[in-house]
């Protein structure tokens, strides 16, 4: 794997966490033959920016970005969700993992993988019961091989 340094990202990285967010939902819709409005990524990127600084700000988020010779190559989100107790967490916390992303020209190395240990590992560390992630058909591989299986959910699109 090539040299690189993993760190906690901070309020200064969400020009690069917003670009990681746009390019993946650009990718995953290239991949249906599908595309996204630039005007409708641009609208995202600024709501997700005042959502990344109001969630860093209350600690609800934390995120990791990879990065070779200073400059990212990969990223994702930890955001901790407020759900209903229930007896595996009277609490009721759900850690939600969002936007792993690793730029094109450092896919296929490792990076995805290594922030999602980074992520279980912090989630182990801080005792929650369990991780839930929603997965595109490219990640599934990856979150399979870390124990992440289907569950029950449904949903209805309105």
């Amino acid at each position: 794997m090539d040299a690189y340094t993993l760190r906690q990202a901070g309020s200064e990285d969400i020009p690069t966490l917003v670009r990681h967010r746009q390019a993946m939902f650009r990718d995953m819709a290239a991949l249906k033959g599908e595309s996204h409005s630039p005007e409708s990524l641009a609208a995202m990127g600024e709501a997700f920016a005042a959502f990344l600084r109001e969630h860093f700000e209350n600690g609800r988020l934390t995120a990791w970005i990879i990065e070779i010779d200073g400059k990212p190559a990969a990223s994702g989100e930890l955001l901790i969700v407020r759900w209903l107790p229930s007896p595996r967490d009277p609490l009721g916390r759900v850690p939600y993992i969002h936007n792993v992303y690793t730029e094109p020209g450092y896919r296929r190395r490792g990076f995805a993988r290594r922030i999602m240990e980074t992520i279980i590992q912090y989630c182990r560390d801080a005792g929650y019961p369990l991780i839930k992630l929603h997965a595109s058909q490219e990640g599934r591989p990856l979150y399979e091989s870390l124990g992440f299986v289907p569950n029950n959910e449904m949903r209805l699109n309105l």
